[in-house]
C-alpha cells in the first residue's frame, strides 16, 4: 500500500487507454522501475531489506512535509480570482500578518483572522490535523490595493501573531505566489480579422539560393539554410499574402557532432543552432578585413545535391563564423557592438554562460575551444531572428514567425546538465506499443521530472518558454500532451522496450505559466495535440484559447463516412485550430498521392512484401474516396490517374475553404516534393533531416504549382470569412 501510495504521488501511472479504446493495466514491475530511475541517485546505497523505510520516508517528505509550513513554496491563482493558500494547525486560530511584494515593487500588507478563513483541505500527520485555508483578497484588502496586484511572479511573507503549536517549522513562511490570465495572447485574433489567416511551413535548412553559392560551384550551396534564407522566404510569401511562416524547431544542436541533424532532438532548447546565422547579415561581414581574416585554404565543400553534407556544411559556415568573431574581437571596449553583446549576455543570465562554456569544452577543434565565441554566436542569431520576425510584421503578415518547442532534449546536452534536479536523467521518452511501432517508440530524449519541476518552482519550464516565445507571433508546442503526461521508458530497459508506462505533471500549474508567458510575450499559442489525447486536455486548451492542431490525413471518420475513405467535410474541422495539410511526420501530399511512400518503406525494411500489399490496396482505397471526397467538396470530378499538380490546388484550396481559424501548407507540398524531410522509425536507415528543397528561393515565384496552390488557398481563405 506505502508503494502505491508514491507511485502515485511521484505521477507514475498505472494504466492507459490505446487509440482503439483498449484499456491496458502497466504491470507493477514496470511502474517500479520508472521510480527507481526517478529516485536514482536517493536509492543508489539502499538495498532491497532497506526499499521498504525509505518508501515510508519518502512518503513523508512528498505528502505529510509540506503541511508543516505556512506556504507552499510555489502556488498560483487566476486574475479574476485572487486567493493565496495558507496551512496552519487545526488549533491554531490567531492572526496572520500577510506581506505582498509585487514584481513592479509594490508592497501590500494585510492582517487577517485565521477562524475567519475557508477552510480547503486537510492532513494528520504526526498527532496534529492541519488545514488549509484560503485568504480571499478581495475580503482582505481595499479594492484600489487590490490593482495593484497584476499577473506575475510576487513574493509572499506570512507571520503569525502568537506562538504556534508544535508541528509547524518556523512561525515565518515564505514563498511565491503566480498570478495567471485565464487566456493565451491574442486567442481571438482570427475573428478579429476579416479573412482567415494561412501561411507555410518550412524548414530552415531546407532552403537554399543559388545566387548564394559558392564559386566554381554548381548552384546549389553546400551551407544549410539560414536567416538570410528565412528573410527572403518571408518577403517572397507576404507578397503571396501569409499571415505565418511555421518553422522547425531552431534549438541548438551539438556542435561536437556534424552529423546532429534533427531539429527535435536539441542540445539545449533555450539558445539558437548557430548554424543558421547568415554571415551576410552581420556586421561583421561589413567590415573592410572581413574577407582578410578568412583562411587561404577554405574547407572542402560537398558536391551540390539536394541532400545535405552535414559535415561539410559544418566546416564551412564555422570557419565563416569564426572570421566574423575575429572582426568582432577587434573591436575596442567601447564599440556599440561590444556593449550590445555585454548588454546580452548579462540579461540571458547563467543559463548562456553555462551553454558557452559547455558547447566550449566538448568541441575537439582547438580553435573552437573558447566561450566567448558562443556567446558571440548567440547574440547574433538572436538579432538575425528578431530582424526577421520584424520584417515578418513590418511586411504586413498578422502573425509573423511560428516557432516549435521540441518536447525535450538530449540527456548529454547543456540543457540537461546544468539542471539535472529537474530532469530525470535515468529515462527517456517515448510512445507505448501501438500497432505502428509494436515493441512501442523510444524518442532518446530527457524528461522533465514533475517533482524537481516543483521543488525548482518551475524555474526552468518558465525559463524555456521565455527564450522561445522571443521574436515570433507564435508557439507551437511540441506534443502538447506532454504537459499532462509523457510515456518514459528507464534507460536500462532492454532493447524490446519492456518497463514503461506514463508520468503525470502538474497540469493546471504548467498551463497557467504558459499563459502567462503568453501573454507577457505578446505570443500566441498551438497545442500540438495529435496522436493519443488525453481528454483532461482539451477543455482545458479550449478555455485558455490555445489554438489546437488539426492534421488533413488524421481528419477521418471511417465508420460514418465511408463514401469518403473516412475523410471529414472541411466544415467539420475543429474551428479553434490550425488545420495542416501535412507535416514531418506524414508523406508529403505528392508521396501519398503516389503511393511512393509506400515503397520508400519497403525499401527501407519498414515494410514486408506483404505488408506493402496490404497497405498499396488500403492507399487504392483512400485515394478513390479521397476523389469522392473532392468531387462533393469542390464540384470537380477528376479521373483516377489524375497528374498530382492538377489535384493539389483543388485539394489545398478545399481545406483551406474549412472551419479551422489557422491554415498551413507546407512548401514541400508546394513544390508536389516526393521525398519525405523524415521518416519515423527510422534513423541511419534514411538521411532524415538532410532534404533540401527542389528550388531555389529566386525560382518560387516562377513555380506554376506554387503560385497556383496558393491562389486557390487565398481565394479560400478569404471566401471563407463571412
Amino acid at each position: 500500500m506505502d508503494l502505491e501510495k508514491l507511485l502515485y504521488l511521484q505521477g507514475v501511472g498505472n494504466g492507459f487507454v490505446d487509440c482503439d479504446g483498449h484499456h491496458h493495466t502497466t504491470p507493477a514491475t514496470d511502474r517500479e522501475a520508472i521510480l527507481r530511475a526517478m529516485c536514482h541517485a536517493e536509492l543508489a546505497d539502499v538495498g532491497e531489506q532497506a526499499f521498504a523505510a525509505w518508501v515510508s520516508q519518502r512518503i513523508a517528505s512528498l505528502d505529510a512535509r509540506p503541511w508543516q509550513d505556512f506556504l507552499p513554496p510555489f502556488q498560483w491563482c487566476y486574475a479574476d480570482a485572487l486567493v493565496i493558500r495558507v496551512r496552519v494547525p487545526e488549533v491554531y486560530s490567531g492572526q496572520l500578518t500577510l506581506n505582498i511584494d509585487t514584481e513592479d515593487g509594490t508592497h501590500l500588507s494585510t492582517v487577517c483572522s485565521v477562524a475567519d478563513t475557508p477552510v480547503t483541505g486537510d492532513y494528520y500527520t504526526e498527532n496534529q490535523l492541519y488545514l488549509e485555508r484560503e485568504l480571499v483578497l478581495s475580503e482582505l484588502v481595499a479594492e484600489h490595493a487590490l490593482l495593484s496586484i497584476g499577473e506575475g511572479y510576487h513574493q509572499l511573507t506570512i507571520t503569525a501573531a502568537s506562538a504556534m503549536p508544535a508541528g509547524m517549522n518556523t512561525a515565518l513562511s515564505r514563498g511565491l505566489w503566480m498570478v495567471a490570465p485565464r487566456r493565451s495572447y491574442a486567442a481571438d485574433l482570427p475573428q478579429q480579422l476579416s479573412y482567415k489567416p494561412w501561411g507555410v511551413s518550412v524548414q530552415l535548412f531546407s532552403l537554399w539560393s543559388s545566387v548564394a553559392s559558392e564559386p566554381r560551384h554548381s548552384g546549389i550551396p553546400t551551407q544549410i539554410g539560414d536567416f538570410r534564407a528565412l528573410a527572403e522566404f518571408i518577403r517572397i510569401m507576404a507578397a503571396q499574402g501569409a499571415d505565418f511562416i511555421q518553422l522547425n524547431p531552431l534549438h541548438a544542436l551539438p556542435l561536437q557532432d556534424a552529423e546532429a541533424a534533427s531539429p527535435y532532438s536539441p542540445y539545449d532548447r533555450r539558445r539558437i543552432h548557430p548554424l543558421y546565422i547568415s554571415t551576410s547579415l552581420c556586421p561583421e561581414a561589413c567590415q573592410a578585413d572581413w574577407q582578410k581574416t578568412l583562411p587561404k585554404r577554405m574547407p572542402v565543400n560537398n558536391n551540390g545535391t539536394l541532400w545535405i553534407d552535414y559535415p561539410a556544411a559544418f566546416k564551412i559556415k564555422v570557419t565563416k563564423l569564426k572570421a566574423l568573431f575575429k572582426v568582432f574581437s577587434g573591436y575596442p571596449s567601447e564599440h556599440p557592438r561590444r556593449k550590445a553583446l555585454a548588454a546580452f549576455v548579462r540579461d540571458a543570465g547563467e543559463d548562456l554562460q553555462f551553454y558557452a562554456k559547455t558547447q566550449a569544452q566538448e568541441v575537439t577543434a582547438p580553435w573552437l575551444k573558447n566561450p566567448e565565441f558562443y556567446l558571440y554566436l548567440q547574440f547574433v542569431a538572436e538579432e538575425q531572428l528578431a530582424f526577421c520576425q520584424e520584417l515578418a510584421k513590418d511586411s504586413g503578415m498578422h502573425i509573423g514567425l511560428v516557432r516549435d518547442l521540441a518536447v525535450g532534449a538530449i540527456g548529454t546536452g547543456a540543457e540537461v546538465r546544468q539542471h539535472p534536479r529537474q530532469f530525470c536523467t535515468q529515462a527517456s521518452i517515448g510512445a507505448p506499443p501501438d500497432p505502428f511501432a509494436p515493441q512501442g517508440q523510444n524518442w532518446g530524449l530527457t524528461p522533465l521530472d514533475p517533482i524537481g519541476l516543483r521543488q525548482a518552482n518551475f524555474g526552468h519550464f518558465i525559463t524555456l518558454l521565455r527564450r522561445n516565445m522571443h521574436h515570433c507571433g507564435a508557439l507551437r508546442i511540441d506534443h502538447m500532451m506532454g504537459l499532462f503526461r509523457l510515456w518514459w521508458w528507464p534507460v536500462t530497459a532492454d532493447a524490446d522496450q519492456h518497463g514503461g508506462t506514463y508520468v503525470y505533471y502538474p497540469f493546471d500549474c504548467m498551463m497557467a505559466i504558459l499563459l502567462l508567458e503568453s501573454q507577457r510575450a505578446g505570443c500566441m499559442l498551438i497545442g500540438e495535440d495529435l496522436g493519443l489525447v488525453p481528454t483532461e486536455i482539451i477543455e482545458p486548451m479550449r478555455r485558455a484559447g490555445i489554438f489546437s492542431n488539426e492534421l488533413f490525413y488524421f481528419c477521418v471518420d471511417e465508420s460514418r463516412l465511408p463514401q469518403y475513405a473516412g475523410f471529414k467535410p472541411p466544415s467539420e474541422y475543429k474551428p479553434h485550430a490550425l488545420m495542416m495539410l501535412a507535416n514531418h511526420d506524414v508523406p508529403t501530399m505528392a508521396a501519398w498521392w503516389q503511393g511512393k511512400d509506400l515503397l520508400a518503406r519497403h525499401r527501407l525494411g519498414l515494410y514486408s512484401d506483404n505488408e506493402l500489399q496490404q497497405a498499396q490496396l488500403r492507399r487504392s482505397h483512400k485515394r478513390k474516396g479521397l476523389l469522392q471526397w473532392l468531387r462533393d467538396m469542390t464540384g470537380q470530378d477528376f479521373a483516377v490517374d489524375v497528374e498530382f499538380c492538377t489535384l493539389l490546388p483543388h485539394w489545398a484550396g478545399a481545406v483551406a475553404a474549412g472551419a479551422s481559424e489557422l491554415y498551413s501548407v507546407a512548401l514541400a507540398d508546394l513544390l508536389a516534393e516526393a521525398d519525405a524531410v523524415n521518416i519515423p522509425g527510422t534513423s541511419t536507415e534514411y538521411p532524415n533531416w538532410r532534404r533540401r528543397y527542389s528550388i531555389p528561393l529566386e525560382h518560387l515565384s516562377k513555380n506554376s504549382i506554387f503560385t497556383h496552390t496558393l491562389t486557390a488557398v487565398r481565394n479560400a481563405r478569404h471566401h471563407t470569412s463571412d
